[in-house]
């Protein structure tokens, strides 16, 4: 639909939903801009009111002047004083004048993290666009923002702005940037859909949004500047770039007023970095689980507040919080160095629970980064859980010989040989009640936590650091004893960490573990999957809780029958289901293989009960290789892969391990070379904090079924 105005010609290619209570305008709206007068010819049903076009109009021209545009540059020898030319590799994008003096804010899409420089137009000059070199002088990494500086021999336009608290949903907005056209601006104009979106970082408007405008303006209507336009991430959503939504109705724009208070700061330098508390939390349920912390990473503000794991957050700089996301609202605007005051709720320690919860006030100073984190370990390996009930299925065994365990306590299933729970005197059998560590970092003793659960546990000790000494009380026999253990590295060594006598230790303790070689073949159906894998099941109660391991061979089309019977003595022997999927492709894996897998996981888990702690992908070749991004796509949810005969996928990228969202990764090769290209991969990873096992070099070609089906009973080690 093209739509011309009196004084100036709009080019609107497509139009989407009404707005709410007004006209309509587009929420996929492409850029407008402007050009050569032209009278208006539309009929009144196609355009907009003239009361409004004068509005959009005047809006834009007040501002106009105040937004420029910015083009990668490549400066000369003679640095910002010499000559300067665009960098042909680089899109051209906008940004907003903030100070008189030549201060401008765009964003890192235009200026990367390693570009110091940048070329800036300044197209409002009467003698004609000016082209200016800018230095890069601060960021601000949580908001994708850089402030520049250019040398002006005048005053430049500073727009005026308007404030969050008197923004309302629904009002008028309009994008106005410069990257189209330098002597034009280009306008989008939708409505303000939400005050307090990207955890409190930005307001969003459904006025097209995309690259091509980033850097720009967001304003209202009488043309004050609500916000700078950026590409922010919808993490929730899986969207962690911030471009993916692209054309979809939803756009970002940082406020320009909230900008303007850390103006001083950017100025000096700084870099602003997005500050860290320390804190883990018990669910992933952000949107209605309560605030209640898992992990308190060792040396961290949280630590050093004295904040516990098992601590429910209550209240944040004085707002209630009842829910993990309004935590990360009060949270993930902040800076590094900025404090923010908490308000902790603490259960009683006492067995009965007879008390309230004590109210604790907390002042934490957030940090920019922390220490990389690497898994500790106790050496105990909890009875399996589904992670629904934090009752073990090992109760009434248990009771047999350690007495009468509360509802709420853990089982220890084996113990690590050698490892540090062996050393200090631990049995399988054993029921841990309660743990307390000791901490570098906090100012007064802390008190013992109740252990209600195998994650309880995990959580608490995926906040300790290697080597710092907790002491677990136990029930065994009906006596209580106090043991210290010190926290160790996880094992390199694969074959010294699950015990031979393991398969037997698990029928001892549990009446539901499967009996040895009994398995069955079949394939695992889902909804929207024409080639099901096979999946190898044990013959055991629904009820008893398995572990998952999803393994990958050559590419060869659908796996045969007789490929899963090597799988059956050892998934059966150590509770594991094992899902063999085919390839699409007969000739390669692909990433249409990776929504196949997805479902029948997704089938497998309603059919039987699953120990969340105990699911891995592991694979041979390119098979390995693939198994990476399978784990990739699947996210916490895969808590370890094996790489046989492979190295990581190219351009893998590897985030830093974080308590919760690690994998305990294993490489074996019989081939030398193939050894020797997986080795800088074990430093990437062991640089992130993974932990890294060796399979040995000794594989050959027998399929190591017997090995991986007991690395999945060894993931539940804590």
């Amino acid at each position: 639909m093209n739509t011309l105005f009196s004084t100036t010609r709009i080019s609107m290619v497509s139009a989407g939903s009404l707005r709410r209570s007004l006209l309509f305008v587009a929420v996929g709206l492409t850029l407008w801009n402007w050009s050569t007068a032209m009278p208006a010819v539309a009929a009144p049903s196609e355009t907009l009111s003239l009361d409004e076009e004068a509005a959009f109009q005047a809006a834009a021209d007040r501002v106009a002047g105040s937004i420029v545009r910015i083009e990668a540059a490549t400066v000369s020898e003679a640095g910002l004083g010499g000559s300067t030319e665009a960098n042909p590799g680089g899109g051209p994008s906008s940004g907003i004048i903030v100070d008189r003096e030549g201060w401008i804010l765009t964003t890192s899409f235009a200026v990367p993290k390693d570009s110091k420089e940048a070329i800036v137009i300044l197209t409002e000059d009467p003698a004609g666009p000016t082209r200016k070199a800018a230095k890069v002088v601060g960021r601000d990494l949580s908001r994708g923002l850089v402030l520049l500086k250019i040398e002006t021999a005048g005053p430049l336009p500073v727009p005026e702005w308007v404030s969050r608290d008197q923004l309302a949903a629904g009002q008028w907005t309009i994008a106005i940037s410069r990257s189209l056209d330098g002597a034009v601006p280009s306008l989008a104009v939708g409505i303000l859909s939400a005050t307090n979106r990207a955890w409190g970082k930005a307001v969003q408007t459904d006025a097209s949004i995309s690259p091509s405008n980033y850097g720009g303006a967001l304003l209202d209507i009488q043309g004050r500047v609500i916000g700078i336009l950026a590409a922010l991430p919808a993490d929730t959503a899986g969207m962690n770039l911030g471009t993916e939504l692209y054309d979809s109705g939803i756009g970002f724009a940082v406020p320009l007023e909230e900008m303007i208070r850390v103006l001083p700061r950017l100025k000096k330098g700084e870099t602003l970095a997005p500050g860290i508390l320390g804190i883990s939390y018990k669910s992933r349920d952000i949107f209605t689980a309560e605030a209640v912390i898992a992990t308190v990473r060792a040396g961290s503000p949280a630590a050093r507040a004295d904040l516990q794991a098992g601590d429910t957050v209550v209240c944040a700089d004085g707002r209630p919080v009842t829910r993990i996301a309004e935590l990360r609202h009060a949270l993930t605007p902040r800076y590094a160095g900025d404090t923010l005051d908490l308000v902790v709720e603490r259960r009683s320690t006492e067995k009965n629970g007879s008390l309230p919860p004590l109210r604790l006030e907390k002042s934490v100073t957030l940090v920019e980064s922390l220490p990389v984190w690497r898994r500790p370990a106790i050496g105990i390996v909890p009875v399996r859980t589904s992670g629904r009930d934090p009752q073990t299925p090992l109760a009434d065994k248990v009771e047999e010989t350690a007495g009468k365990p509360d509802a709420k306590t853990v089982a220890v299933a084996w113990v690590w040989p050698k490892g540090p729970a062996a050393q200090a005197g631990i049995l399988a059998g054993d029921v841990i009640e309660s743990l307390k560590s000791d901490s570098a970092t906090s100012s007064q003793p802390l008190e013992p936590l109740a252990i209600e659960s195998p994650a309880t546990l995990a959580g608490i000790v995926g906040g300790m650091e290697i080597g710092a000494a907790t002491e677990l009380t136990i029930l065994r026999d009906k006596k209580r004893l106090t043991l210290k253990v010190i926290a160790a590295a996880m094992p390199a060594d694969l074959r010294a960490v699950v015990p031979a006598a393991v398969p037997t230790l698990i029928a001892k303790l549990d009446p539901l573990a499967p009996l040895v070689d009994a398995a069955t073949i079949s394939k695992l159906e889902a909804a929207e999957v024409a080639k099901p894998p096979l999946v190898v099941l044990p013959t055991a109660s629904p009820e008893q809780p398995l572990g998952i391991l999803v393994y990958f061979g050559a590419p060869h089309g659908p796996v045969e029958q007789a490929e899963a019977v090597a799988w059956k003595a050892a998934a059966a022997r150590y509770g594991v289901a094992v899902v063999l999927p085919g390839s699409g492709d007969p000739q390669r894996w692909s990433r249409e293989d990776i929504a196949t897998i997805a479902r029948s996981l997704d089938s497998l888990r309603s059919r039987r009960s699953i120990d969340p702690t105990r699911v891995a992908v592991a694979g041979r070749g390119a098979g390995g290789a693939f198994a990476w991004l399978v784990a990739d796509a699947l996210g916490p949810a895969v808590r370890g892969a094996a790489l046989l005969d492979s190295a990581l996928p190219r351009q893998t990228t590897v985030e830093l391990a974080e308590p919760g969202q690690s994998r305990w990764v294993l490489f074996g090769s019989a081939t030398p070379h193939l050894a020797s290209k997986a080795d800088a991969d074990r430093k990437r990873l062991t640089a992130a904090g993974f932990s890294i096992g060796e399979l040995g070099s000794e594989l050959g070609e027998t399929l190591p079924s017997e090995i991986l089906c007991a690395w999945i009973e060894s993931l539940g080690i804590l």
